[in-house]
């Protein structure tokens, strides 16, 4: 079972992303980016990891910043949620190296095809390097 970590601020979306990805992934909810970046120096490795744009204390821009420069973390893909389809945050994102991009509110077909192939994408990522 894959790991995912949520980076979420909103409660009842967090519950809802819980309930589409628990069938077949083991997920982990936080509610804002420093957290998560806690918890990921602590050592745990998300085999996914999908967070929202805007958040306190560590924002999605940021936690891709930090990502793309760590050794350890920066291969674990990122599927970004945003309450805005914004060009230019698109694209900062995708540069940065977020696997994709997604506008709330989705369809929850769509979103888990968009966490199937991000996962496909990580496990070749692995088999490669």
């Amino acid at each position: 079972m894959k790991r995912v970590l949520v980076i979420e601020d909103d409660v009842p979306l967090c519950w809802l992303l819980e309930k589409i990805l628990q069938k077949k992934h083991e997920v982990v909810i936080m509610n804002n980016g420093m957290e998560a970046w806690s918890w990921l120096s602590d050592g745990n490795l998300p085999d996914l990891i999908i967070s929202d744009l805007k958040m306190p204390s560590l924002d999605g821009i940021e936690l891709l910043e930090n990502l793309s420069t760590s050794g350890l973390f920066k291969n674990i893909p990122v599927i970004i949620l945003s309450g805005y389809e914004d060009a230019s945050k698109r694209k900062q994102c995708l540069d940065l190296g977020a696997f994709t991009y997604l506008v709330k509110p989705f369809e929850p077909q769509s979103f888990l095809a968009e966490v199937d192939r991000a996962l496909l994408f990580q496990r070749q990522n692995v088999t490669v390097n």
